[in-house]
């Protein structure tokens, strides 16, 4: 099924990319917590993550909103129509450029530590951010991109506040913090040009 998968994504890429890098999505994890009630934390995540690497460095990472999974339904719901605005704003599209040949020189097994500046889309806002990462080369053709620690975001960075302020009344909370932990794991695979 996995490599199923990076088939499809590589037809339907450019020839261009085809010599770059792809995220396996069933590889990969997006997750951020929420605190309720100024006492309970819950961990949720993101089930569709795609994107592209080309050997430029040149990142392109989309996460589909509407595969949030907090492991209650409407809650889903919820935080897709109210919280993110789905209709309006289907994604979240992190870019960033790295320095593939000092991930490509690792050995298998080996890591190293860097820290990258991400753009981050999210409900028609950008928004950068130094990230300190862990890349790991798993494979002779993949790589594990892992944040060390969580990466705070404030919900009015990204104009998400009233949303939040929406949510909270409509599940009848006391509150819902609006400093988000967010953590990422991502697997990157090299797709060989076709000859």
């Amino acid at each position: 099924m996995k490599n199923l998968l990076l088939l499809v994504i590589c037809l339907t890429t450019s020839v261009h990319v085809l010599a770059g890098w792809v995220i396996d999505p069933e590889g990969s994890y997006v997750g951020f917590a929420s605190v309720k009630n100024d006492l309970l934390a819950e961990n949720h995540s993101f089930t569709l993550i795609t994107g592209t690497i080309e050997d430029s460095g040149d990142a392109n990472i989309v996460i589909a909103l509407a595969s949030v999974e907090t492991l209650i339904p409407i809650r889903n719901e919820r935080m897709q129509a109210i919280l993110f605005e789905v209709a309006q704003y289907p994604d979240v599209t992190v870019t960033a450029n790295l320095d593939l040949d000092e991930f490509t020189s690792l050995r298998l097994g080996e890591s190293r530590t860097d820290t990258i500046l991400l753009g981050v889309n999210l409900h028609g806002t950008d928004v950068s951010k130094n990230v300190l990462v862990k890349v790991t080369r798993s494979s002779n053709n993949a790589y594990e991109v892992t944040s060390l620690g969580p990466i705070v975001i404030h919900a009015s960075q990204f104009a998400l506040s009233d949303g939040l302020e929406s949510l909270r009344k409509v599940a009848g909370l006391q509150s819902i913090d609006l400093m988000v932990p967010v953590t990422f794991d991502l697997r990157l695979v090299k797709i060989e040009p076709k000859s």
